[in-house]
């Protein structure tokens, strides 16, 4: 299994959510590469995936764990208002993007979670 931990905030070593009335939110996409496109998606991912979710409001976080086919992206976002914006505005455009190189519809799932630890 490949695992990419893209850490977009090279400061983060939050361990809580600061008692911060809204919690943080991860969003976890589930989908194929299609056949002989890994290089391909790889490359898609990193050069206009990233750097647009970067710029999105709200994000702290993706971690991309890869197995063979397999894909499962984890977004990390400051709380749900940022989440659904990404999700109604963003988020389409992206999945459009990246429909050559996928294999079948993608599952998508959201999750509140209070802490975030990262490895310093």
């Amino acid at each position: 299994m490949q695992t990419t931990n893209l850490n977009t905030n090279q400061n983060t070593k939050q361990t809580t959510n600061g008692g911060r009335g809204k919690g943080q939110i991860a969003r976890s996409v589930r989908f194929e590469i299609a056949p002989n496109r890994n290089e391909e998606f790889h490359t898609l991912f990193r050069n206009e995936i990233l750097p647009i979710l970067k710029k999105q409001d709200g994000f702290k976080d993706e971690l991309l764990l890869v197995q063979d086919q397999h894909v499962l992206a984890i977004s990390v976002w400051n709380d749900m208002d940022s989440a659904r914006k990404y999700e109604s505005i963003t988020y389409p455009q992206l999945d459009k993007a990246l429909r050559p190189v996928m294999s079948g519809k993608p599952t998508v799932e959201t999750f509140k979670f209070d802490s975030l630890s990262t490895i310093a």
